[in-house]
């Protein structure tokens, strides 16, 4: 079995996940930690008591030479730090999103071409049960052709925007560099949806505003609507601002749901006509580490380095929807549809 030297840059919740999910698996050492917060040093030092730390990624890089890099901190920090990884040689998992601008997708992706090693888009929601079952029915034609998609990120971030909020990222509501939340929440439902359909998005319009979370200093929410190459039409409805918390339980079904010729799958059932509605079982039963989809998607990405699999979310995964958020921006700009650059 391969022992993997990891660098984990970003010491909250998604870099902890990776982490523990590597070592309990045992083809992960942790070696190395980054983030400019001292208390999460602090946090993964307790876990990790042989792993460097510190606070400037450039350096630990190159001091701890890892196979891997995560790349976990803040979206606008993710190309920078994935390019650099793969500069030295170094594999990248990087969270979602990819990257926050297509320039910078692209970048990465040619260095990924330049550096022949692997970079993997840590989608985790496809991994998480019904959504993982539903996008493979679809896949499967359990519905008959696709007509429909949609998909919601419905999400009360107060605790994390409110500097009094008990789960408050600062980085989030900085003035410079705000979390787009359409990148950074809405890029799940739509990996979904882009997993799903498996066709070019040909033009995206889209809706915005700001009136729900005064002290987030970008929108909060949006509403986009995708035309895909092959005809289907999707929705994706993103906010961050809703008054308590809204995830899984919205209109559209929660983070995905299919509407097809010969059936619907919505909030984890089977729907056809004139048959009562079937709940949809969950693939696997197998008990893993790691929540929110991180206990199998760091297992494949392991698996992936051993040779075992092939990439499950590339990093022109990751691309492409990073240029469908550039283009639901720009239509929001424009007021008219646009079409998305096409990885």
């Amino acid at each position: 079995m391969s022992q993997f030297r990891f660098l984990i840059s970003g010491g909250g919740s998604a870099g902890r996940s990776v982490a523990q999910v590597a070592t309990t698996d045992g083809r992960g050492e942790i070696v190395g930690v980054v983030d400019p917060q001292q208390a999460q040093l602090d946090r993964m030092r307790k876990q990790y008591p042989q792993a460097a730390t510190g606070c400037d990624y450039a350096q630990l890089l190159r001091e701890t030479q890892p196979d891997v890099v995560v790349v976990a901190g803040p979206d606008h920090l993710h190309a920078e730090q994935t390019v650099m990884a793969l500069e030295r040689g170094c594999h990248a998992l990087v969270e979602k999103p990819l990257a926050t601008t297509v320039a910078d997708a692209q970048r990465i992706l040619d260095a990924e071409a330049q550096s022949g090693v692997h970079v993997m888009t840590d989608q985790t929601m496809r991994y998480m049960h019904p959504w993982h079952e539903m996008a493979q029915m679809a896949k499967r034609g359990a519905i008959g052709d696709i007509f429909f998609v949609q998909g919601d990120y419905i999400h009360d971030m107060w605790s994390h925007y409110s500097p009094q909020g008990t789960h408050h990222t600062a980085w989030r509501i900085d003035q410079q560099n705000p979390q787009n939340i359409l990148l950074g929440g809405g890029c799940h439902p739509l990996d979904l949806i882009l997993w799903t359909v498996d066709s070019a998005v040909s033009e995206v319009y889209a809706y915005s505003n700001k009136l729900s979370v005064p002290v987030f200093p970008a929108d909060d929410c949006y509403v986009v609507i995708l035309q895909f190459a092959n005809g289907v039409l999707g929705k994706v409805f993103v906010t961050s601002g809703c008054s308590g918390h809204g995830m899984g339980e919205g209109m559209g079904g929660g983070f995905l749901a299919v509407y097809g010729t010969e059936g619907t799958l919505w909030k984890g059932r089977l729907y056809r006509r004139d048959e009562e509605p079937t709940a949809i079982q969950e693939a696997s039963a197998d008990a893993v580490v790691g929540g929110h989809g991180w206990g199998r998607s760091v297992v494949d990405f392991l698996d992936l380095l051993d040779g075992k699999i092939g990439n499950p979310i590339p990093a022109r995964r990751g691309a492409q929807i990073v240029s469908v958020c550039a283009a639901a921006l720009d239509s929001i700009r424009a007021k008219r549809p646009q079409a998305p650059h096409w990885f």
